[in-house]
């Protein structure tokens, strides 16, 4: 081999060796380059899949969240009754079993039979009362003897009762529907739940009774001043001695 021959050729030819040369490794850092990219594109992708996976299914979680607390509600509305059936007896006008919106108070139920009748005893009825479905309802007359537990029967136990539950033994001189007053014994707020008695008259009461000593009889009241015959026929069914 003629080294010499060589030698001449590659200096007279090196420009062209170094161009090709120089093609070759651009060529190469391309291909480098490329075949990097397309690994962080693909890195890239994966991670947003997973970032949009893990977001939907959070987004599935919340609704199942949602529709649960939805369903539950619903339940809730589905078990709780529209309407209350109760039966209502007694000192009203028309008696009978009447249906009332949910939530219904004892004074809607009076309205709808008719009101309550002039001689019904409603000093500590309280027609505030929330009304529950199949209670049985019962206005005491004056003078009726009646014990609390019979105004108000109710399917739900300890219900409500519109009737002060202070049934006390009659010597203590508590008035209710089953009890009379005794006016020897009765307080100045005793007395004053007695019809058409106020405070005012409660005191003369009290201030006679400290006066003259105890009263003989249920007509000595019309000798304290401010009761006349009007007022005694009203409460005396209320009293005693």
């Amino acid at each position: 081999m003629d080294w010499e021959k060589i030698k001449t050729f590659i200096d007279e030819h090196k420009k062209y060796f170094f161009i090709g040369l120089a093609c070759l490794m651009a060529v190469f850092f391309i291909e480098l380059k490329k075949s990097g990219s397309n690994e962080n594109l693909s890195d890239f992708d994966d991670e947003n899949t997973e970032f949009l996976q893990s977001k939907k299914d959070n987004t599935d979680n919340l609704t199942g969240i949602t529709n649960s607390k939805e369903i539950k509600t619903e339940e809730i509305a589905a078990d709780k009754p529209k309407n209350v059936t109760c039966d209502i007896s007694g000192a009203v006008n028309h008696q009978g079993v009447y249906t009332l919106k949910n939530g219904a108070r004892l004074n809607e139920l009076i309205a709808a039979a008719g009101g309550i009748k002039s001689n019904a005893q409603l000093k500590r009825v309280n027609r505030a009362l929330i009304l529950k479905d199949q209670d049985k309802i019962h206005i005491p007359y004056i003078g009726e003897k009646i014990k609390a537990e019979q105004v108000v029967e109710s399917v739900s136990s300890n219900s409500s009762d519109p009737v002060s539950s202070e049934f006390n033994d009659k010597n203590s001189g508590q008035t209710t529907a089953g009890n009379k007053v005794n006016i020897n014994t009765a307080n100045l707020q005793q007395l004053q739940q007695l019809n058409g008695i106020g405070e005012k008259k409660a005191q003369q009461i009290i201030a006679y009774r400290q006066k003259s000593g105890q009263f003989k009889s249920i007509e000595e009241l019309k000798q304290v001043s401010g009761i006349g015959e009007k007022t005694f026929v009203a409460l005396k069914d209320q009293l005693e001695v």
